[in-house]
């Protein structure tokens, strides 16, 4: 076997994950010959090898090709099993319909007042689809409106299938795979009968209601704000966190303080276990004292995957420590991903998991290859450990959340410090609170630091925000940028080990020449190890050049339209939704900042209904930067355009106003207003229409974008009187691109202005369930007749429109990212 057998299989069981999830079978086999010719490509490297070295070199060698190789072949089979038996009753599964089940409760939380109860081994049944009960591995959520029943116990109950959202644009959250990577499948809600029996397990009962005693104890003590984040930090409780806080934290880049890690796991239990060993309870009695409660404190904080990695590498720590032998953290490391992927596969595509096992990477690999090499300078080994532990997460933080702190690493200096005496605080004083009444005087002297580093941690992210360019969108690397920036990391600290090792040999002399050569080679080495990795951060995130591309989001019951123009400008058309809650929150500005775009040259609002602004609103509150907000002259002046309008100013946007027939150029982009409700110069008219009360819908802005051959029409929500006079002024027609009229509404669309627009591709924007009836047959009928490609974003998701060559568009669904439409005119 190799020095690191759990590591080397580890590594193989992800690759056999990773093929069965996204490759192909022959993949596999090329791997798996590849892994197991690996021993006889490397061998010429024995030559300078004594021979009695070189026999056991090989089969060291060979043992780890072929476990590595029969770990790949296990993760394929392993995943594909899962895969395969989650494909035989999730078919039959629709939201909404009713289902008989059981199972044992495994873990419960509270959530926005109800209980979230996790059920696993459970059995299901559907008279109408399953009518005998069917086993299936994967844990079920439970949503109850009160806790009566007992970690431990088997519970059968009735109620109604909840799927889990898939995400329908890019950048947005994915429910489904959030939840399927923890092994959760769906959720039951509208639950009417429960009924429970078997034992309770006491211990993980009492640990939950601990868990929850101690949350209170927290906010009596500290307050709400306070109280929320130690609760946090010390129970995982982030239902308590408040907003404002969580996202303070995180722009300042110290949001990981706050997830249970192997920081804490380090705090408290290396903490316990040197007071144990001092007490003389020997490395056995002490080891598993420590081992136990450390078991317990993570069974209290929900045992994630993150909290489950370090409480494990601890516990190995501690046998390692108990029976003499050398602890390996990154053979531990490979052995408790090791257990949890066998548990549940999907979990490698878990931001928690992947976030912790490669800071682990980051910290004990490459940070011990910094600190070798800087062995003399404490300053620099941290600064280098440091920067370089910021090198090895980045990728994946810009990958999950699209942006980055800049003063992450020069704030962490000032902040970790400090976590362990948070931590240690905050137990004494939690311990403290159950014996005596949390609003004891001692319980608020024991949790006095707390109080006061946390406030100080506020404080430093509040500043930390307010400076210039606190988070800096990067929008999301692909995979193949990521790939290649590992390998190039890898190379650069190979060489650097490479070097530290040469001067290693170098310390031997004596002569002040040689110690001269050697303070030289350090400088060079803290220039190259900077210069490398700044090179690499601006080959990351250095955006690829891209052409013309518009995406029509779904925000349901509205309309969010993203335009990037030939010339680099990026432009939004309205922004808003009736049925989606914080739909600028949520899916305007995650597309945006995964697409990198850090500020928005243009944006058009059509109208000031809610559903074409809601979206906008928030994201003025956001802060996002908005250059420029362009309304319609004939716009109505009511409450939300008041409000729309100081907003804009209040954020230092530009209003520019548009009239019929105003032409914004754009670089090679023309986009003129051809609305047909106001002419420039009428204001006594646009008044008179105010007071009568005008519909809004008919004082839309109506969009021709045109560029270098290609043409869009934006319509927002017109109706047939309003097509009827554009078609008066001519010049619309063979248009490339057509946003259809008020969501496809049947008063919109009529078959001469379609026939006259001759529309290439054209897409409707409406939620798959809406009390208006959009979008109508009529409509959908005349577009289809102009013989226009038709999509809907309550079916295909966001749809995307990007250009091959001059005559060639090419439109891609979100939902179907492997089909992809191409129209010639």
């Amino acid at each position: 076997m190799g020095k690191r057998p759990f590591l080397e299989m580890a590594a193989g069981f992800i690759c056999g994950i990773s093929i069965a999830v996204y490759g192909k079978p022959w993949t596999l086999w090329l791997l798996f010959f590849g892994i197991l010719l690996w021993p006889a490509i490397v061998t010429g490297h024995d030559r300078g090898m004594p021979e009695s070295d070189r026999y056991s070199v090989r089969k060291r060698r060979w043992c780890m090709a072929v476990c590595s190789a029969a770990a790949l072949f296990l993760g394929w089979h392993h995943c594909g099993g899962v895969q395969a038996e989650q494909n035989q009753y999730l078919p039959y599964l629709e939201d909404g319909e009713e289902i008989l089940l059981n199972g044992k409760l495994t873990g419960k939380e509270q959530k926005n007042e109800q209980y979230l109860y996790n059920l696993s081994s459970c059995q299901i049944r559907q008279d109408s689809k399953i009518s005998e009960w069917q086993r299936i591995s994967a844990s079920i959520i439970i949503y109850c409106e009160s806790d009566t029943c007992s970690i431990g116990q088997t519970l059968v109950l009735h109620g109604k299938i909840k799927l889990f959202n898939r995400a329908r644009n890019e950048g947005n959250f994915d429910q489904a795979a959030y939840y399927k990577a923890r092994g959760i499948t769906f959720a039951v809600s509208d639950v009417d009968e429960v009924s429970a029996y078997g034992k309770a397990n006491l211990i993980a009962e009492k640990m939950y209601q601990w868990k929850y005693h101690l949350a209170g104890l927290y906010e009596q003590a500290l307050g709400v704000r306070e109280g929320g984040v130690l609760s946090t930090m010390l129970l995982g409780e982030k239902n308590l966190l408040d907003a404002e806080v969580k996202q303070l934290y995180r722009t300042a880049g110290i949001s990981h303080i706050l997830a249970i890690s192997g920081l804490h796991i380090a705090v408290i239990g290396m903490t316990l276990y040197r007071l144990l060993r001092k007490g003389s309870f020997g490395f056995w009695g002490s080891g598993i004292f420590a081992a136990v409660f450390m078991i317990l404190y993570g069974m209290m904080t929900g045992m994630g995957y993150s909290s489950f990695r370090a409480v494990s590498m601890f516990c190995i720590l501690l046998l390692g420590q108990a029976v003499g032998r050398s602890y390996d953290s990154l053979n531990a490391m490979g052995f408790t991903a090791l257990l949890i992927l066998w548990k549940q596969p999907f979990a490698l595509y878990d931001a928690g998991f992947q976030l912790s096992f490669i800071a682990v990477l980051g910290v004990v690999w490459a940070g011990k290859i910094v600190q070798s090499a800087y062995q003399r300078h404490a300053v620099l080994q941290k600064i280098g450990t440091g920067f370089v532990l910021q090198l090895v997460i980045l990728p994946v933080t810009a990958w999950y959340f699209y942006e980055i702190p800049v003063y992450a690493m020069l704030l962490n200096l000032l902040v970790l410090p400090f976590v362990g005496i948070v931590l240690v605080s905050g137990i004494a004083g939690g311990l403290l609170g159950c014996a005596v009444m949390p609003q004891a005087v001692l319980v608020h002297i024991v949790l006095l630091p707390c109080h006061v580093i946390l406030s100080g941690y506020e404080k430093i992210c509040t500043i930390a925000s307010g400076l210039p360019h606190a988070l800096l969108i990067t929008g999301k690397p692909s995979a193949v940028k990521i790939t290649v920036y590992y390998l190039l990391l890898a190379v650069g600290l190979f060489l650097l080990s490479h070097v530290t090792k040469r001067q290693k040999e170098m310390q031997q002399m004596t002569e002040e020449n040689g110690r001269q050569k050697r303070r030289k080679s350090y400088r060079g080495m803290e220039w190259s190890l900077f210069a490398c990795g700044l090179g690499l951060l601006v080959f990351l995130f250095t955006p690829v050049s891209q052409g013309m591309k518009l995406t029509v989001l779904d925000v349901g019951q509205g309309d969010g339209i993203y335009l990037h123009t030939d010339s680099g400008y990026d432009i939004f058309i309205d922004g808003g939704s009736t049925n989606v809650q914080s739909v600028g929150k949520y899916r305007i500005l995650p597309y945006l900042k995964s697409n990198g775009v850090n500020e928005i040259d243009y944006w058009f609002v059509s109208h000031t209904d809610l559903d074409h602004i809601s979206g906008l609103l928030e994201i003025f509150d956001e802060g996002y930067r908005i250059r420029n907000l362009v309304l319609f002259r004939g716009m109505m002046r009511d409450e939300s355009y008041e409000k729309l309008v100081s907003l804009a100013k209040e954020h230092g946007t530009e209003i520019c106003m548009m009239s019929r027939k105003d032409a914004l150029f754009s670089g090679n982009a023309k986009i003129t207003a051809i609305s047909p409700g106001y002419h420039a110069g009428d204001e006594m008219r646009n008044e008179m229409r105010n007071e009568m009360g005008t519909d809004k819908n008919e004082e839309s802005l109506v969009l021709l974008y045109e560029e270098k051959g290609f043409s869009a029409l934006f319509t927002g929500d017109i109706g047939e009187e309003q097509e009827k006079q554009i078609l008066k002024w001519g010049g619309i027609n063979d248009i490339d691109f057509y946003k259809a009229a008020h969501h496809g509404s049947k008063y919109s669309n009529t078959k001469s202005f379609l026939d006259a627009v001759s529309p290439r591709v054209s897409v409707i924007s409406c939620a798959e369930k809406n009390r208006y009836g959009h979008p109508g047959r009529a409509a959908v009928e005349n577009i289809r007749d102009t013989g226009s490609a038709l999509f809907y974003t309550m079916e295909g998701g966001q749809i995307t429109v990007t250009r091959l060559k001059k005559n060639e568009l090419a439109v891609q669904k979100f939902l179907l990212p492997d089909k992809r439409f191409v129209f010639v005119r």
